[in-house]
């Protein structure tokens, strides 16, 4: 069983937190300021620790209880919102989706105004977690969208392939040298840009270019795969991205493909959604994004299976 303290304790210790006054917590919660007090006791008494600290006249958090107070702030609020929807009209409908940041950067969000335009009534909420927290996906999620994995599944719903994970040099179009990029095998020494989640990717793409390259290449590694992508437009150098989450950048002049037609294959974007054929609202959403992914990348699903 999970151990969850108070919801009162966690209210006035997040009030309390924020404002760094007891007394103010106490206005906003319109209680007393002996009743905060004695909330902030109970959440103390809780933990075994004190939570807050004195300074003259004002009161501010310890060091642990600043990282604690980052995240029941995230989380009451999300409650709040919660509730707030559990009011709006019943025909309006939220369908939440997880997607990992680099895809909901670069593919959904650009996209997403299109799909409002068409299906006013339905709000989609986009929640963008890192790859390496796909085992924490919340349960309340309507559509899950990943690079596919043995361990993606999820009982009750469906998992369908959405597009081919197919990556390609990109960089700037004003890069000074990009005239004198050629062939791939000119790449060797270019200015390369690595992506730290991925760290022998350049590696497997000369290979695929049947270039032969060494075993350790040059050039900076990031640790997201968001800083490598703007590295590149930026004018920093070239870096390998999958071509359905850059293709907005390459369409609006941010990013220029080089080589396309060496392709570094991966795991392919499968999208998770719930089994549910008389949600109306997850149905057109979901009709929505395959049916985006087959205008946008239509040969790409080519030789996808569904599990």
């Amino acid at each position: 069983m999970r151990r969850l303290p108070p919801l009162n304790a966690l209210r006035s210790f997040e009030a309390a937190g924020r404002l760094n006054s007891l007394t103010l917590a106490a206005e906003e919660l319109h209680v007393t300021q002996s009743a905060v007090a004695q909330q902030i006791r109970v959440l103390e008494a809780f933990f075994g620790q004190k939570l807050f600290e004195r300074d003259g006249r004002s009161l501010r958090l310890t060091q642990r209880a600043q990282h604690y107070h980052v995240d029941v702030a995230s989380c009451i609020g999300r409650l709040a919102e919660a509730s707030e929807q559990m009011f709006d009209a019943p025909d309006r409908r939220q369908v939440r989706v997880n997607s990992s940041v680099s895809f909901a950067h670069g593919w959904l969000l650009p996209l997403l105004a299109r799909f409002h335009a068409a299906h006013p009534g339905i709000e989609v909420q986009v929640v963008a977690t890192p790859d390496r927290d796909s085992e924490r996906i919340e349960e309340g999620c309507d559509v899950v969208i990943r690079r596919y994995t043995p361990e993606l599944r999820r009982q009750g719903f469906v998992s369908r392939p959405l597009l081919a994970n197919a990556a390609v040099p990109v960089c700037s179009p004003h890069h000074p040298a990009l005239p004198d990029w050629r062939a791939p095998a000119d790449l060797r020494h270019a200015p390369l840009l690595h992506y730290a989640g991925i760290a022998r990717a350049w590696q497997y793409w000369f290979h695929q270019a049947g270039v032969a390259a060494g075993e350790t290449l040059r050039g900076p590694f990031y640790e997201e795969f968001l800083l490598v992508v703007k590295a590149a437009q930026s004018g920093l150098g070239v870096c390998l991205a999958p071509r359905a989450v850059v293709q907005d950048d390459i369409e609006h002049g941010r990013l220029v493909a080089l080589f396309p037609e060496v392709r570094l294959e991966g795991p392919p974007y499968h999208c998770l959604y719930r089994d549910d054929a008389g949600d109306r609202a997850l149905g057109a959403f979901t009709a929505w994004l395959f049916r985006t992914a087959r205008e946008r990348h239509g040969p790409a699903l080519d030789g996808l299976a569904a599990d």
